[in-house]
Formats: structure tokens, C-alpha cells, sequence
């Protein structure tokens, strides 16, 4: 093995061995202090769109997208609240924006770790736009994914990935219906910042 490689993974190891009691001495005050009945998160990252219809792109679409979340507890490890999601791609054909209501729940099955997977379910809207022309769906959307709680002193930072796929009777270009049924997904995978969980 070459020196650099050796010396590279001791610094990993070394590290590793300094950050996991650190985490879990941090992770053991936090549970100490008594839980806010409200917590509410702001998360940004990427998001892969795909929208299926006759006469639609196949090809994913990456972009940013960003989500914030409110909410209270209704149980030891379940919280309850609602979600307001964006996505958004500009590019010289058209501009294409994605926005998402719905209430989403947080489950947390683990005793021992702060991991949770999130449900939900609400409304999305999907709309592209080249400027003189609209095609633009509304959808019932349903989501599924995971993450995990990181407390940094009276905050929490929230690594998380999800998958949110929309239904709906079919594509508008204007007031006019263009094409039969379609489907919108979206995977999202964001870094959020967060309080009272």
C-alpha cells in the first residue's frame, strides 16, 4: 500500500475515533433536554424531474429545489405537520417549475437513533412555460423517503432523500387538454436545517 494511501486512511480512522463519541455525547445531551412540542425544518439540494406523457421529455431534469416543513409531535416517535416543496429549471426552450402542499409525517421506528421515514401525501402543481404557451398539470402527489437528525447544539441538521410521484388525469397547453393521463416524479435529495426535533 502506498505511504499517502496509509497515511490518508489513519487520518480517517483517527478521526472516525475522535467525531463518533463526540456525536454521541452530543446526541445524549440533546436527549436530556426536554423536546419543543413545535419543530419546523428548511431544507435545500437537488432534485431529478420526470415528467411522462405523450408528448413529453422522457430524460431526467436535474435542478435545486428547497422545501420547508412545519409541524408538532403526536406521539413519542411520530411527528405530524405540512410541507410546501419548489422546483424550478430555467433554460432558453422554457422555464418548468414544480410546487407541492401536502402533509407529511416523520415515523421514527429506531430507539437508539434519531432516523426517521417520512409519508405524505398532497397536491402538485407542474407548469413549463416557453413564454407564449403553458403546458401545466395539477396532480395528487404521494412521497416516500428517509433521514436522519443531527443535533448541532439547539439545532438540528437533517440529511434526507425522497421520492415524490404525482398523478393526474392529463397535460393542459393553455385551457386546452393535450394529452391522457400523466405521471410527474421527482427524487429529491436536500440538507436541511431544523428546530424542536
Amino acid at each position: 500500500m502506498r505511504p499517502f494511501v496509509r497515511s490518508f486512511w489513519r487520518r480517517v480512522i483517527a478521526a472516525s475515533f475522535i467525531a463518533i463519541p463526540c456525536v454521541a455525547r452530543a446526541q445524549a445531551a440533546a436527549a436530556r433536554h426536554p423536546r419543543s412540542p413545535i419543530w419546523a425544518t428548511l431544507s435545500v439540494g437537488r432534485g431529478d424531474l420526470q415528467v411522462n406523457c405523450g408528448i413529453c421529455r422522457q430524460a431526467d431534469q436535474s435542478s435545486w429545489a428547497a422545501d420547508v416543513s412545519l409541524g408538532g409531535w403526536v406521539g413519542p416517535r411520530t411527528a405530524l405537520g405540512g410541507e410546501m416543496g419548489a422546483w424550478r429549471l430555467g433554460g432558453d426552450d422554457a422555464t418548468q417549475r414544480l410546487m407541492l402542499f401536502g402533509l407529511v409525517t416523520q415515523l421514527y421506528p429506531l430507539t437508539k437513533a434519531p432516523a426517521f421515514v417520512k409519508l405524505g401525501a398532497g397536491f402538485m402543481g407542474y407548469r413549463s412555460s416557453d413564454g407564449e404557451q403553458a403546458l401545466s398539470a395539477r396532480s395528487l402527489a404521494l412521497q416516500a423517503g428517509f433521514g436522519y437528525d443531527v443535533h448541532v447544539r439547539q439545532y438540528l441538521v437533517v440529511p434526507h432523500v425522497g421520492l415524490i410521484h404525482g398523478f393526474n388525469n392529463g397535460m393542459y397547453l393553455d385551457d386546452a387538454k393535450v394529452t391522457s393521463a400523466a405521471q410527474v416524479k421527482l427524487i429529491r435529495f436536500g440538507l436541511g436545517v431544523g428546530v424542536g426535533r
